[in-house]
């Protein structure tokens, strides 16, 4: 385990809700071996607060005179076994047989825990029962019963306490049984959407996203994932709708920022052609227009990225790519009639881009047939480098381009097209597709999904 940091920004979370530590623990099975404590941040990143080293009983204790943050933590050991643990009371006890931990597991002065794992017991217990193969379906519902009736008794019981909380924060809607008619198969339609939209509306209603501790847990990147995978429409529009729903009932500060960080994170350079826009949408709407949530780096950074994604999205003028062709002579996107224009963009020593260059001249005729022109431009103001790779490839037939303009009163070359800041060119190779108009219409597109993406281009023109 290891403090993980974003590629965008590391997150500093301030809170008051802080106490002194002192947590001893036996553990059987474990000797003179190290014990991590860390806290969760979302479900696959795990951040350290604390290790010791267990005697030669299994015992340890960690302890300081610092702070830690409330939420749900893992106390790890013996390299892949690890129990999680509420962290409410800053002080407690536990000992555990790492022959089977559920079952041994005991705390003293801790409600929290003792509660979580009673809980963890019964329904392991429960589980294990239904999940037998031999079981009949009807011997299943009574026990199913059960665990409904074991949930609701164990909610009632404990809802003062966080865990209770946690455990919510985990479970899916229950959806309302329908009641229209079901005679056709339009009413089984009906019944689906109805399904589908509540289930949809009420996805978060037992996530409490006024409640910081709720980053330190597992459940809120799940939550945030499986909802724009799976019940979400991945467009701009219905994303950045979504986020702003679920934004709103987001008050905490804590809550507020890493819900807007998964998701523009998500989206920024998301694989989904289109989506991008709703990064542009969060960048704009939370970054930018909500500063005292972000140091300024983080600000003054977002506003770069937007400044260069923004004029790249769909359905923009694709902006002037200043290239010069092999006979020293501007290239002029505006004179280029096909129906389609597909740019690649690469370097001549890139490993890939020579992968992915046989794969393009490949649809050579494809392209004639469809009425797409091909335009090859080189990142590296280098003409024997370029030249080689248009003879190697067999690029000929094609607009070959680079970005080398000979001054005509100093005779000196000069460069003109900054690549990384205005084509979004961070690695090579890349691919847009344009429309007649020189209208973006694909972007990043891997070569080899070129033929499909025209074919689809052709189907929605219909």
């Amino acid at each position: 385990m290891k403090v993980v940091s974003s590629i965008l920004f590391i997150f500093l979370f301030v809170t008051n809700s802080f106490a002194q530590y002192d947590i001893k623990g036996r553990i059987k099975g474990l000797s003179k071996s190290e014990v991590y404590l860390a806290h969760y941040f979302g479900y696959n990143q795990q951040v350290i607060k604390d290790t010791v080293i267990a005697n030669e009983e299994g015992e340890f204790n960690f302890q300081g005179s610092a702070s830690l943050p409330k939420g749900l933590y893992l106390i790890s050991f013996l390299k892949s076994k690890y129990i999680d643990v509420v962290m409410e009371e800053a002080n407690f006890s536990f000992s555990l047989d790492t022959t089977d931990i559920l079952k041994s597991i005991v705390f003293q002065n801790s409600d929290e825990n003792t509660a979580f794992y009673t809980f963890q017991r019964k329904m392991n217990e429960l589980y294990t029962q239904i999940n037998q193969p031999s079981l009949s379906l009807d011997a299943r519902i009574p026990l199913q019963r059960e665990v409904q009736q074991f949930q609701q008794q164990w909610k009632k019981a404990n809802a003062s306490l966080f865990v209770s909380k946690l455990i919510e924060s985990s479970f899916d809607p229950e959806i309302p049984t329908y009641s229209g008619v079901l005679k056709s198969k339009s009413d089984t339609t009906k019944m689906q959407m109805y399904q589908y939209q509540y289930f949809k509306k009420h996805f978060f209603d037992g996530m409490d996203l006024t409640d910081e501790r709720m980053v330190r847990t597992p459940f809120l990147q799940r939550k945030l994932e499986r909802f724009f995978k799976d019940l979400v429409v991945q467009d701009t529009d219905s994303i950045a709708r979504e986020s702003d729903l679920i934004l709103a009932k987001a008050t905490d500060t804590d809550v507020r920022r890493y819900i807007i960080y998964k998701i523009a994170s998500t989206y920024e350079n998301n694989p989904i052609l289109g989506t991008d826009g709703a990064f542009v949408h969060l960048a704009e709407k939370y970054y930018i227009g909500e500063p005292a949530l972000w140091d300024t780096s983080t600000v003054r950074r977002m506003k770069e990225r937007i400044d260069i994604i923004k004029p790249l999205l769909l359905g923009k003028p694709f902006p002037k790519m200043h290239l010069t062709d092999v006979a020293g002579k501007e290239i002029n996107f505006n004179s280029l009639t096909h129906k389609y224009t597909v740019v690649f963009v690469y370097d001549p020593d890139c490993s890939h881009c020579k992968q992915e260059a046989p794969k393009l001249v490949a649809l050579t005729d494809y392209f004639k047939a469809k009425n797409v022109g091909v335009v090859a431009c080189s990142i590296v103001r280098d003409k024997d480098a370029w030249k080689k790779f248009i003879t190697e490839f067999n690029f000929s037939s094609w607009v070959n381009g680079i970005d080398i303009h000979l001054n005509p009163k100093t005779g000196k070359e000069e460069y003109y097209t900054d690549f990384r800041n205005t084509f979004d060119v961070y690695s090579t190779p890349v691919v847009y597709v344009l429309d007649q108009q020189k209208k973006i219409v694909g972007k990043r597109i891997p070569v080899e999904n070129l033929k499909d993406f025209i074919q689809y281009l052709e189907t929605r023109r219909k």
